[in-house]
């Protein structure tokens, strides 16, 4: 039997944020600081690049609070947030070696095409991890990431346990991982599949 835990109204919470209550920022920290942080190591796997943008997110949320709103999920507004400051510290890591030239046009086109060539690559790569999987676990692969069917949905098509389902499926995303990591180590997995859904 759950317990049930008392409903926060995380807006109201917010709108003390927006009128400078340490308080209230720190309850978002508490609350969503491991979350992020494990969010963020499927976007990046850099530990310490990581823990940097989330500290640098919820620093950037006091800075301006003057012109935030209340958003409609903050759990979410959170993780769009730390996955664009993560995506942009990694931009600028790429940025900051000389390898690229100081045009920017030039830059913009060869970061187009070079992003279809991944995008490409990833593909091809992991469809080939798929079709190398057991025919159970691609079909709940597909049915869970491409169809984007809830686990319950899932157990209903399939006819499997819940907790069957949900093994199968972290056997499967742990043998993509390892494959997909031996052909390519420079992309996490949730950003290959995130990218092709």
């Amino acid at each position: 039997m759950r317990a049930f835990l008392p409903v926060v109204d995380e807006a109201k919470i917010w709108r003390r944020l927006l009128k400078g209550d340490q308080q209230a920022l720190a309850f978002f920290y508490e609350k969503y600081a491991d979350v992020l942080l494990k969010y963020g190591l499927s976007v990046n796997y850099n530990r310490e690049m990581v823990q940097d943008a989330v500290q640098e997110l919820f620093v950037h949320i006091w800075n301006r609070r003057q012109n935030l709103t209340v958003p409609e999920s903050v759990k979410y507004y959170l993780m769009v947030s730390l996955r664009r400051i993560i995506l942009k510290e990694v931009r600028n890591s790429l940025l900051s070696t000389d390898a690229f030239s100081d045009d920017s046009f030039s830059y913009r086109c060869h970061e187009k095409h070079f992003a279809e060539e991944i995008e490409e690559d990833v593909h091809r790569n992991l469809q080939q991890a798929v079709r190398s999987l057991p025919t159970r676990q691609q079909e709940v692969i597909f049915l869970r990431f491409f169809e984007k069917l809830s686990y319950e949905e899932i157990a209903s098509v399939t006819g499997l346990d819940y907790q069957i389902l949900r093994n199968t499926i972290y056997r499967a995303i742990k043998t993509l991982r390892q494959v997909l990591l031996e052909k390519m180590p420079y992309i996490s997995l949730i950003s290959i599949i995130s990218s092709l859904i």
